[in-house]
């Protein structure tokens, strides 16, 4: 699996899809959405344990941590774009915010989270 993963590019993507989050209108202080923060928070996270993962034991095809982080980072970004995606209000409630009204995350977000998934 390892030997597919291109960190540095799932890197790159990443920083971008933080960036968008930095810049949507509910990121903005003092009012900062609850929902949106939680995610910005789970995918900087993710994007730190994937700088984590040693990039020349990845060029080896790594060992079984490095195969372990790297299946962790995959499972994480798809779990993020489900949570984006998700329209039900049941994030919200989870994360404080209001489940009668789902964060719409934007289109933006939606698509650089469908591509890192």
């Amino acid at each position: 699996m390892s030997q597919d993963f291109n960190a540095e590019q799932v890197s790159l993507q990443m920083a971008d899809l933080l960036e968008s989050f930095e810049n949507h209108p509910l990121m903005q202080p003092p009012d900062t959405n609850p929902t949106l923060f939680f995610l910005f928070d789970f995918i900087r996270n993710t994007h730190k344990q994937l700088k984590s993962i040693d990039p020349s034991k990845l060029r080896q095809g790594g060992d079984a941590d490095t195969q372990s982080s790297v299946a962790e980072v995959i499972g994480r970004n798809k779990f993020a774009k489900t949570l984006i995606e998700d329209t039900s209000g049941k994030l919200a409630l989870l994360t404080g915010g209001d489940p009668g009204r789902p964060v719409d995350f934007g289109e933006e977000i939606r698509e650089k989270a469908r591509v890192l998934a």
